[in-house]
Formats: structure tokens, sequence, C-alpha cells
């Protein structure tokens, strides 16, 4: 059987002879590249289809391990957290065994902003986002947009 892409030269090579070809041969040909093309196409939306099931699990196990990390995560974030407050609760700087040295240090400065609002402007970012809804209502409706232009795609559906 032919593959999708010899399918298609086929009736690329077939449409270039339409004049030069018997009307009822050239009929018969093309219903077979179609039939043919059809056929593929059908196996082509089964295999999708298992794909789409195939990437449905995996995304959902990889919720699932990502859900798994997070609460291994926050558990080992408690653990330390707890040892943490038990070692300075009980003045201890410093424990050192065969296997683990276990100390507390000072973390580098950090910036806590409680009241964004009192940050004086120049201290701030602006970040300037083209208005993608805003600029395609324009363009819908004729006008123009400098270094803007509507485009319309397409796309293959199976149902």
């Amino acid at each position: 059987m032919a593959t999708l892409y010899e399918l298609t030269g086929k009736y690329l090579q077939l449409a270039e002879l339409a004049e030069e070809t018997d009307p009822q041969l050239f009929s018969d040909t093309m219903d077979s590249i179609t039939d043919a093309i059809e056929d593929k196409a059908v196996g082509y939306a089964k295999v999708d289809k298992e794909l789409a099931k195939d990437e449905k699990a995996l995304k959902e196990e990889a919720k699932r391990f990502s859900a798994r990390a997070k609460t291994i995560d926050n558990n080992r974030k408690n653990l330390k957290q707890s040892l943490q407050n038990t070692m300075e609760l009980t003045g201890t700087e410093k424990i050192k065994t065969p296997e683990f040295t276990i100390y507390i240090q000072n973390n580098a400065p950090s910036v806590r902003i409680p009241d964004e609002s009192k940050i004086p402007a120049y201290l701030t970012k602006t970040d300037i986002v083209p208005d993608k809804t805003r600029i395609k209502q324009l363009l819908k409706e004729g006008k123009d947009v400098p270094g803007a232009e509507l485009i319309q795609g397409s796309s293959l559906r199976i149902r």
C-alpha cells in the first residue's frame, strides 16, 4: 500500500495530466487515489486517537508524580524547619557526627515589600505588551494598526 506522501504525489501528477488523459480513465484513477487517501486518513485518525489517549494518560501520571514530589518537598521543609526550631530553642549552633554536620547559617539579605503601593514609581518596572485582543478588534473593523496584521490559519480536526 502506498504512503500518504506517495498518494499525494500521484494525485498531483494526475492533476497535471488531466487535459491529456482519457476522461473515464482520469475519473477512475482519481477515484482510486481518493479512496486510498481516505483509507490512509482513517488510519491516521485512528493512530491520532490512540496517541491522544496515551498523551492524556501520561499527563495524568505526570500530575500524580508532581503532586507526590510536592508532598515530599513539603515534608522535607517541615522536617528541616522542625529541626531548626529545636536547635534555635535549645541554643545548639552545630551538631557534628561522623555522618553529618548540621548547623544553622544566616541567609543573604532579601527584600520584603508589605505594601507595593508605597514604593516610588522610579523603583518599579513596567512591562509593555501588545493588547492582542484590542488589536484584533481594530483590524477586524478595517482599521490600520502599524506593526500588526490579521492572519487566518487552519488546522485539522478529527471527530
